[in-house]
């Protein structure tokens, strides 16, 4: 196919236009951006301009069909001679009369997608008006094909054209002999001298001159019969391989398509620019982000460390009222008192509990709440820095997608302080201690009757032995005396038993009571960074998101940028 080459880089530039124009849309560049795209397409897309001039009978119409290989120019049609045709592609076959002297003939036929052809009269039968538009259009030809019938090349009337055109306008332009299977080869060779000598005198230079059979080409590529031999003899080779230097290295053509590449480039140097400078700021919002997230796992857990240094004052407050419950159970537990417990242990552990109920809540209400102070005051100071944090380092759309909204330090604090209010309850009511007191209480009683009934009985029976003998009541005596010891005796050892138990429970309460009161202002410490760290997940997710928008664009940046350099690399060895 004749420029096949050049029409392989123009294809090729044109892919790759596509592709930068669909980039730019879906990254929405501005208006004026998509609008030079289009431009560059369309102008990338025009068609390659071929005209023919030449004598009637010359044979311009039969070199046209074997070129394209496909008879779309009518031979031997004597209207056609009066007249400028240009060939155009058109989904649908139709003629257009532009004026009385030019006509556009629209075909459905595929190559003229790629180039546009000038069928003029023959210069011979030309009037003023066919000079003139042959001549607007041999200046923006890519190829101009001169016609020469090898059976009259004498003839004045091309020449006498040529004269009238600037010879600027001629740097495109090829010699072409018609009909040479007419003559035999010694003929042609003298034609195609005096053609050389001629245009050297009458242009300045001589042009490529070709000798060629229309005919035999356009049989050797429309029948399947003999076509090496047809090729061969037709001489039809070397003038499509001018062309193709001809098309492929017009200077005008191959600039253009440098300078179409060159604006492409730059276009996809601005994108490339745009979106790394984009992608660069999402990536260092996400080592931010990740800056962040170390920063509040640091600070977490140095709030949670600190948490057993807000409870020092409670558990001292437990130990200072299981101290108070200790004087307390010593005092009711005198000698006389530990007696009692045979017949009111009841009522003395119920007001015993209810008082030391009262004593914990009264000492360590207030150490929970200064705790919880301490631990409120502790986060309030997270905020600020995070504020520091936000504006210095983060970009401003970054900025915006951060919540800004104070987390509620006033509703998490009360929320925190009804939540230990109920553990306070439910621990300082709890009926640890005063089971565990009244099984020894009962234990004890049930321990005492013993003693204390054998004590009674002794001494009645002391009284009535002294009333009858006095030997018989030393016996007694004796006996009720050493019962009472002995009740004394274990009474006392109860005694004890009761207070290292009370202490027991009390250490197993304040225990208890330290973890709970732990365990929720743990609770609330995951709250609230867990909330803190909720206020940066738009933004994570933003980067997420555009991160994984970003890569598959910077992608195709990259294959364009690879592209258009070896396009341009090209485009340089063919120019």
């Amino acid at each position: 196919m004749i420029a096949d080459k050049y029409l392989q880089l123009r294809t090729e530039l044109e892919t790759a236009l596509t592709a930068l124009l669909k980039l730019s849309s879906e990254i929405r560049r501005d208006a004026g951006n998509l609008d030079l795209l289009h431009g560059l397409l369309r102008d990338v897309r025009e068609p390659l301009l071929f005209v023919v001039v030449g004598e009637v009978k010359a044979g311009k119409s039969s070199l046209l069909n074997a070129l394209f290989g496909q008879e779309f120019a009518k031979v031997d049609v004597l209207p056609a001679t009066d007249r400028v045709y240009i060939f155009r592609y058109g989904d649908e076959e139709s003629s257009v009369e532009v004026s009385p002297q030019l006509s556009e003939r629209y075909q459905p036929i595929p190559f003229l997608r790629d180039f546009n052809v000038v069928d003029t009269p023959g210069t011979n039968t030309m009037v003023p008006q066919h000079q003139t538009i042959t001549e607007n259009f041999i200046p923006r030809a890519d190829l101009v094909l001169f016609v020469f019938s090898v059976t009259n090349p004498w003839t004045q009337s091309a020449w006498t054209l040529l004269d009238l055109v600037q010879k600027r306008w001629l740097k495109n332009i090829v010699f072409v002999l018609q009909q040479a299977d007419l003559r035999d080869a010694a003929e042609i060779e003298v034609i195609q001298r005096h053609l050389a000598d001629t245009a050297a005198q009458k242009l300045g230079f001589t042009p490529p001159i070709f000798a060629v059979s229309a005919r035999k080409a356009l049989l050797a590529r429309t029948t399947g019969l003999d076509k090496e031999r047809l090729w061969a003899e037709s001489q039809f080779g070397p003038l499509e391989e001018q062309i193709n230097r001809m098309v492929t290295q017009s200077g005008a053509r191959v600039l253009k398509l440098q300078s179409t590449g060159k604006t492409a480039t730059l276009l996809l140097g601005e994108i490339s620019e745009e979106l790394r400078g984009s992608f660069d700021l999402i990536l260092r919002d996400e080592q931010h982000l990740t800056r962040v997230a170390a920063f509040l796992q640091s600070r977490k857990e140095q709030t949670l460390r600190q948490v057993a240094g807000f409870l020092r004052g409670v558990e001292q407050a437990c130990r200072d009222c299981a101290e108070h419950g200790t004087k307390l159970i010593e005092e009711k537990l005198s000698f006389w008192k530990t007696w009692r417990l045979i017949w009111s242990r009841e009522q003395w552990q119920h007001d015993f509990q209810n008082e030391v109920e009262t004593k914990l809540r009264q000492t360590v209400q207030p150490q929970v709440e200064n705790a919880v102070q301490l631990l409120e005051a502790d986060l309030r100071g997270i905020w600020p820095q995070l504020q520091d944090i936000i504006e210095a380092q983060f970009a401003s759309e970054g900025k915006n997608r951060v919540s800004r909204m104070i987390p509620d330090f006033a509703r998490q604090r009360r929320e925190l302080l009804q939540s230990i209010q109920l553990t306070l309850v439910e621990r300082i009511a709890g009926k640890g201690v005063e089971e565990e007191l009244g099984r020894m209480f009962r234990e004890s009683a049930a321990w005492l009757r013993l003693p204390a009934g054998v004590a009674a009985a002794g001494g009645i029976a002391t009284v009535l032995a002294a009333m009858i003998s006095a030997s018989v009541a030393d016996v007694t005596g004796v006996v009720a005396l050493s019962a009472a010891a002995l009740g004394t005796f274990f009474a006392f050892g109860q005694r004890r038993k009761i207070l290292r138990a009370y202490e027991k429970e009390m250490e197993i309460k304040r225990g208890e009571l330290t973890r709970a009161i732990e365990g929720q202002m743990e609770h609330a410490i995951d709250l609230f960074y867990k909330e803190i760290s909720n206020a940066f997940q738009p933004l994570a997710a933003f980067c997420s998101t555009e991160r994984k928008r970003y890569e598959p664009l910077l992608d195709r940046v990259e294959e364009l940028k690879e592209i258009f350099a070896s396009l341009m690399t090209r485009f340089g060895q063919a120019g």
